[in-house]
């Protein structure tokens, strides 16, 4: 960002009017031509020149118009060829590359690198794809038709390829709606490579800077900013944040720091949601007369690494006989809360305190088992709320 605004500051010395002139009139046929011909769900009855005037782009008739333009009057502005020599009109041979493990072993970091980035980028733009058109691309055949494409082409002198925001949004917002759309427009740039590439020489580079900017401007979404008001202060600051990210630095930093946020957020909102609550003789009459002998404590949420503090609480306030932990409510135990417990058996178990857990879910019994819980506690470790206060008062009075 601050390197392509000191290039735009080096480069007004040579400003030139007439390219000026040519981009900002095809970014205003742009505009006018998909204000006035973009096809509504209400124009149904729309003449036939209409209908066919729709279904043709802005950007196709702005860049049409800007080369014949250009061409007829002979304006001073630079084209793709005489910027860039022209496009190869011939197509890439077969090359076997060389291959050594002392090649393997310095690339293999940058592959997995671009590997990682490239499937990120490329599910990022299906997902910004989807909710233009209001539908739901399959992931796994993205990635596996993309690993492929990316398997074939560098045996043609190709180099590592994504979907792209900037291609994807152009093509939506010419029309496409489905995958015949990426073909199409693989297809056409295979015939400007192979057929018209003497014709693509003479597109002005001022009508591509206007195609650009008109689908810059579309890809802002900027109505989610006067949305912001209905979220809470980190979703804010984290959307902020990427969109700060994307402009001044690169997607991708933008995306990684999004989701280490996310992460963030959601590790801290859990923590919230997760609560324990000591029950009383208001709550249960069996409890009645029990206390300081039993006591019972029922768990709400996720019992994770950012909530073992709930547990490592009662170790500070055990009573003499039981202790009644009713987790009926925790959706997920991870490692370090399946430690926590453990440690609280072990604990009771110095003091002589029978620990009873109840109510364990599927997630929860199945790490119980796995890190030994269940068979540290034993038959202590009951079915419902119900059986173990029953087990602990039984207890208390053989």
């Amino acid at each position: 960002f601050f390197g392509i605004l000191r290039a735009l500051s080096d480069a007004l010395p040579s400003f030139q009017p007439t390219s000026f002139a040519l981009a900002l009139g095809s970014l205003l046929l742009i505009v006018v031509w998909q204000r006035t011909f973009a096809a509504r769900p209400s124009q149904t009855q729309a003449s036939g020149l209409r209908r066919t005037l729709q279904v043709i782009p802005g950007s196709i008739v702005a860049l049409v118009v800007a080369t014949l333009v250009a061409q007829s009057l002979s304006l001073p502005v630079e084209t793709i060829g005489s910027k860039f020599g022209g496009i190869p009109s011939a197509l890439p041979s077969f090359v076997w590359p060389e291959f050594s493990l002392e090649a393997l072993k310095n690339l293999s970091m940058p592959i997995f690198t671009i590997t990682l980035l490239g499937a990120i980028e490329s599910l990022l733009c299906a997902r910004i794809a989807d909710g233009l058109i209001g539908d739901r691309h399959n992931p796994n055949q993205e990635l596996m038709a993309q690993g492929v494409a990316n398997f074939v082409t560098p045996f043609f002198g190709g180099m590592p390829a994504t979907g792209t925001i900037a291609r994807t949004v152009t093509n939506v917002k010419s029309g496409g709606r489905s995958p015949i759309a990426g073909m199409v427009h693989a297809l056409t740039l295979l015939v400007v490579v192979w057929v018209a590439a003497p014709l693509a020489n003479h597109v002005p580079l001022a009508a591509l800077a206007a195609i650009l900017m008109f689908v810059a401007w579309n890809m802002g979404e900027w109505h989610a900013f006067t949305d912001l008001k209905q979220f809470r202060a980190p979703y804010r600051i984290t959307l902020l944040a990427v969109f700060l990210l994307t402009v001044m630095v690169d997607l991708t930093v933008a995306v990684e720091f999004g989701l280490f946020a996310a992460c963030v957020t959601f590790i801290y909102r859990i923590s919230n949601l997760s609560r324990i609550e000591q029950l009383s003789p208001v709550d249960t009459q069996a409890l009645m007369g029990q206390d300081g002998r039993i006591s019972a404590y029922r768990f709400y949420g996720a019992l994770f690494f950012g909530a073992v503090k709930l547990v490592e609480a009662i170790e500070d306030h055990l009573p003499q006989k039981a202790v009644i932990l009713d987790l009926k409510n925790i959706i997920y135990i991870d490692s370090s809360g399946a430690d926590a417990l453990m440690s609280l058996a072990h604990v009771c178990q110095k003091r002589q305190v029978r620990l009873l857990i109840c109510g364990l879910n599927h997630q929860p019994m199945d790490i119980a088992k796995r890190t030994g819980l269940l068979a540290l506690i034993g038959k202590d470790c009951q079915p419902d709320w119900a059986t173990g206060l029953e087990t602990a008062l039984a207890s208390e009075n053989p």
